[in-house]
């Protein structure tokens, strides 16, 4: 049985790696039409930078931010060349890309950070733990059978 740990805010911070950065492979198309392959530091972010990461587009109303801005906020927001050297300027510079290497960025944010929750949900069900662990058997019927 695994030993368990007293958690505090900073032990949880560490151990879940926030602020860490994490060297993803990225892969596209070149324009000569063969793979290319390169590397990027992608920071793994807290809930808070997550949220933060769309007020770059300075949209009062949250309900009025397409999905291509909110992938390209997630790009900017944790995509680095080296630690603490963000790989774009500006959120503008974000669109000066090609879409399949937009794609391919947001991909490797998405490895990291789990945006869509797919990453907690394929664990879940590797590790066994059943998401209806919780439901409670079947109360026998009440009603008594003829004979």
């Amino acid at each position: 049985m695994a030993k368990k740990n007293k958690l505090t805010l900073a032990i949880a911070k560490k151990v879940a790696g926030v602020g860490v950065y994490i060297e993803v492979p990225v892969k596209f198309q070149s324009k000569d039409g063969e793979a290319f392959e390169g590397e990027v530091l992608v920071k793994r972010l807290s809930h808070n930078e997550r949220l933060k990461a769309l007020d770059v587009w300075a949209i009062e109303d949250k309900n009025n931010i397409t999905i291509d801005q909110v992938m390209r906020a997630y790009v900017f927001t944790s995509i680095y060349s080296e630690e603490n050297e963000p790989f774009f300027p500006d959120i503008e510079s974000t669109g000066d890309v090609s879409p399949e290497f937009m794609n391919a960025l947001y991909t490797a944010s998405e490895k990291v950070n789990d945006y869509s929750g797919k990453m907690w949900i394929s664990n879940q069900k590797n590790s066994g733990a059943s998401l209806s662990s919780t439901e409670s058997v079947d109360e026998p019927s009440m009603k008594q059978s003829k004979t």
